[in-house]
């Protein structure tokens, strides 16, 4: 029985680490069409579109990679399956809905506008897909 319940665990495992690569591919190709386009526009001024500057609290969002890490300040950029727990999508939420907040992106004092109701949906289900 036991023999039985180890082997399931390991064809489960399997499964789940063959996905793996595809899922990863699958991120970076939505990442490059649709996320960081919107984010550049308003993220990037501060956070790595200048590599002489050093990116704003660490944190780098030129890449997929870099912006998942997260910075210096705020903890994980990106936890996948989780936007509540991705700093990346919490404080763009403040700097779309809650502008006075210290802690909103862009600053309310940045020349960058926020984003938009629809790009945060879009950023959102791009953080929870699976």
């Amino acid at each position: 029985m036991r023999h039985l319940a180890l082997l399931s665990l390991l064809v489960t495992a399997s499964a789940f680490a063959a996905d793996a690569p595809k899922a990863n591919a699958d991120r970076e190709k939505a990442w490059k069409a649709d996320i960081f386009p919107m984010l550049e526009k308003s993220c990037a001024g501060c956070h790595g579109k200048d590599p002489a500057k050093k990116a704003k609290g660490g944190y780098n969002i030129m890449t997929l990679e870099s912006a998942a890490k997260g910075g210096k300040e705020n903890g994980v950029g990106i936890t996948w399956g989780n936007a509540a727990k991705s700093s990346l999508y919490t404080l763009s939420e403040l700097g779309a809905t809650k502008r006075d907040e210290e802690m909103a992106m862009p600053p309310k004092k940045a020349k960058s506008e926020p984003l938009t109701k629809d790009q945060l949906a879009k950023l959102k289900a791009f953080i929870e897909a699976k």
